[in-house]
């Protein structure tokens, strides 16, 4: 049942990126609201990149997984207080919530004396909701400038969610960050790992139209385990905010 439901998310994605001419983005298994069976049924039907937003839930999966072998490779995806980022980074691969100048000094600082090189997307408001966190497109530059100085860090490029509220639409604030990422490789594009600024945009409820519109990489995640029990309460769900709406059609 996993399996398939990965298959047609998949496909979702790839008939939505392929109408763009654009890449088809990679699919992070979002795996906070399952148990380590249905996370592991995941990593085993192909989705190697598993995301979590809880740090200390995070970690001690993280350890469990370790025990038996197991490495997919982790996404931290939520906010992360500067108290917990030991934590996370010494099982982290890609951290998609570098919200602030204080917290990617930790990370980076953390990171360098773990000897762990992780891979870092700063983490951008293009909506001016107070409910989220995260830089302006005017600080952008800046803010991946002061990761990149760090020998254990590679900037992959920009997270952007879409509105909680109707003041913007989805495709609005997506389209926006392309254009900040375009804008950023022409001029800081050497502070990038690969000389590109990658984008972390959609969940479920908008992750075709974050892969139509270029998105490297979604966060996808109650559409993954259709049909099964859940192992935990899950949390309510909003098409543009939430990794656990189901997908659909996206309305602008």
């Amino acid at each position: 049942m996993v399996q398939r439901n990965i298959a047609r998310v998949r496909e979702t994605l790839r008939a939505a990126s392929e109408g763009a001419r654009e890449r088809t983005p990679t699919l992070v298994a979002v795996t906070k609201a399952v148990d380590d069976d249905v996370a592991r049924f995941a990593l085993e039907a192909g989705c190697e990149d598993l995301g979590e937003n809880r740090a200390d839930a995070f970690a001690e999966r993280a350890k469990r997984f370790g025990a038996l072998g197991l490495r997919p490779r982790w996404h931290f995806i939520g906010h992360l207080q500067r108290n917990k980022v030991r934590r996370v980074v010494e099982h982290l691969d890609v951290l998609h919530s570098v919200d602030s100048d204080r917290l990617g000094k930790a990370v980076a600082r953390i990171a360098e004396e773990l000897g762990r090189p992780i891979e870092v997307f700063i983490q951008v408001n293009l909506t001016g909701e107070d409910e989220k966190s995260g830089f302006t497109a005017d600080e952008a530059a800046g803010a991946v400038l002061l990761l990149a100085n760090s020998p254990a860090i590679t900037v992959r490029g920009l997270m952007a969610m879409g509105p909680l509220r109707g003041l913007r639409t989805p495709r609005e604030v997506f389209e926006e960050a392309r254009a900040l990422a375009q804008r950023l490789e022409v001029e800081i594009g050497d502070a990038f790992g690969n000389g590109r600024c990658e984008l972390s945009m959609g969940m479920s409820g908008d992750a075709a139209l974050a892969a139509e519109l270029g998105s490297d990489l979604v966060r996808v995640g109650s559409a993954l385990y259709e049909g099964l029990q859940p192992s935990t309460p899950q949390e309510p769900a909003t098409s543009a905010t939430n990794p656990d709406a189901p997908i659909g059609p996206q309305a602008d």
